[in-house]
């Protein structure tokens, strides 16, 4: 049996619910869409739903109307694509991106792009466990546990600088911080570094402007802005629920979800809106502000749950 979300979700395409917001609510706003490392059948499957009612743009051409003001550069139903990480096997989703012609824009982290260190969160059984903790701590964990943030392992777990060369026609590169820390539990100098320093390291990786953050695990707060601000970028997203307007804070882009794995039915569901509804179920907020790393480890045990039965969850 399909679970709830599922439920509502192709109930919500069979009302045709999707189209109506499209006409509405969506018509003269941004959409956006985050994933991590979706198969290319279901990015194929979702592109082909997506190209059929929405209109696929680069997040350059929003942020740029939306710092312009001149928000009818926007045009309606628009959308961008993002995705998370940059891990080892995304290059395949560049030929998907081309048949549709798709653009995308892809966060890498960029002290482990194109060497072999690994995730922090993949090597401990529960990463929800130490969201919470100060930084320094959480690394101590880490460290007990038999990782360092820079050391290599025998396997390369994310994207080469020669699959980066060969997907940039397609995928605009830019920064998901250096190695992926919760911001808000570091210091001052270590959120800096992370934000700033990361920005020059795609810009070598690339050789391209990085010009767009994204907040790991969808945590920020005012310093992580006013960081992003100084160190030059022009936007940061967040996994806050919601469309974005021409008033939208340029470092608070919010999305819409999906799940790698989601159904045509449940994308449309997402892109309806009804992630509003499993964020409050999860935060008990109207804001579609992603909960609060205090929340954790709390919420450990309903990781399953978080990640999946929710429409986002945290950004691992």
């Amino acid at each position: 049996m399909p679970p709830l979300s599922e439920v509502v979700c192709r109930v919500i395409r069979t009302l045709r619910v999707d189209t109506v917001v499209r006409a509405t609510i969506a018509r003269r706003r941004v959409s956006i869409l985050m994933y991590h490392r979706p198969s290319p059948a279901c990015l194929e499957e979702h592109l082909r739903y997506l190209s059929s009612c929405y209109n696929l743009i680069r997040l350059d051409s929003f942020v740029d109307a939306l710092r312009s003001g001149d928000w009818h550069r926007v045009p309606d139903r628009a959308l961008v694509l993002t995705f998370d990480d940059g891990a080892a096997g995304v290059a395949a989703l560049a030929d998907v991106l081309r048949r549709h012609r798709a653009p995308a824009t892809m966060y890498l982290c960029s002290s482990i792009t194109g060497t072999n260190r690994r995730f922090w969160f993949e090597a401990v059984p529960d990463p929800y466990a130490l969201l919470p903790l100060p930084n320094a701590r959480r690394l101590e964990v880490l460290s007990s546990a038999g990782f360092r943030p820079d050391v290599e392992a025998p396997e390369r777990t994310t994207l080469s600088p020669e699959e980066l060369e060969r997907m940039a026609d397609v995928v605009d590169f830019q920064s998901h911080t250096r190695f992926h820390p919760p911001l808000t539990t570091c210091t001052d100098d270590e959120a800096d570094d992370e934000i700033q320093v990361s920005r020059s390291e795609v810009e070598s990786l690339t050789r391209r402007p990085c010009r767009h953050l994204c907040y790991p695990h969808g945590d920020y707060g005012d310093r992580e802005e006013e960081l992003a601000r100084r160190a030059g970028y022009r936007s940061a997203r967040t996994i806050d629920i919601g469309w974005n307007g021409p008033r939208t804070n340029p470092y608070r882009l919010r999305i819409l979800g999906t799940l790698d794995d989601a159904s045509v039915a449940r994308l449309a569901g997402e892109l309806s809106g009804i992630g509003f509804l499993f964020r409050w179920r999860e935060t008990r907020r109207l804001d579609g502000r992603a909960a609060p790393l205090s929340a954790f480890p709390k919420t450990a045990g309903r990781a399953g749950s978080i990640a999946g039965e929710m429409t986002t969850g945290l950004d691992f």
